[in-house]
């Protein structure tokens, strides 16, 4: 019985040393490989999702700068006013002009013009002169505090539309045709348009057109 015992423990202590020796390098090396892929995968994945949001992002602010764009055209437009004003040089300038020699692509008279501050600020009209010019390929929106202005350089100018490369318009007359400037050079005294096309050529979207019909 004694040797017996002492038979079993020595291969106890046999099987106690070989677990001691830990894994083998064959064993390392596979561990390594694996984490390896794992991390190479792992860091994949973060690149394209941190794309994949700035990319998003991207596009959402396009997306808003788009929509305030419009949304503005629509504001001004849609309340073109029938009142000439007198520019800073004391010349006559139309409720609306298109393809102005100089700075800006078009200029208007529009009403709805609120004054918020009309218990502590001066006295204005609500009746409001505004401006749109391409700067480079960025759409800027002007306008003038005072209606018949004394300077020639608006009071405000924004950035609204920016990869704007180029920017065309059509125009629905009173008897409802379509033409390619205004005023049209067989009328006298023209009425406003009854519409607006707007033409842009966008450098990511290409073209994007919008109409916008004017008060009546």
């Amino acid at each position: 019985m004694t040797i017996g015992v002492e038979t079993s423990t020595s291969r106890s202590l046999k099987k106690a040393r070989r677990s001691d020796h830990g894994f083998t390098l064959i064993e390392l090396l596979v561990a390594m490989f694996l984490l390896a892929i794992l991390g190479t995968a792992g860091f994949q994945m973060l690149f394209q999702i941190t794309a994949t949001r700035d990319r998003i992002d991207q596009q959402s602010q396009r997306l808003s700068e788009l929509q305030r764009t419009f949304y503005w055209l629509a504001e001004d437009v849609t309340q073109i006013a029938d009142r000439t004003v007198r520019s800073a040089v004391d010349s006559a300038l139309p409720p609306l002009q298109f393809n102005i020699q100089g700075e800006n692509l078009f200029e208007f008279t529009r009403a709805g013009w609120t004054n918020p501050a009309a218990d502590v600020s001066p006295v204005r009209s609500n009746l409001q002169r505004v401006a749109y010019s391409l700067d480079d390929d960025k759409l800027i929106r002007a306008y003038w505090y005072h209606l018949d202005p004394i300077d020639e350089v608006p009071t405000r100018r924004r950035q609204m539309l920016s990869g704007v490369e180029s920017l065309t318009f059509r125009f629905l007359d009173c008897e409802g045709e379509w033409g390619e400037s205004w005023p049209p050079s067989d009328t006298e005294e023209p009425c406003l348009p009854a519409a607006i096309e707007f033409n842009f050529e966008l450098s990511d979207y290409g073209e994007v057109a919008r109409v916008f019909a004017l008060p009546r």
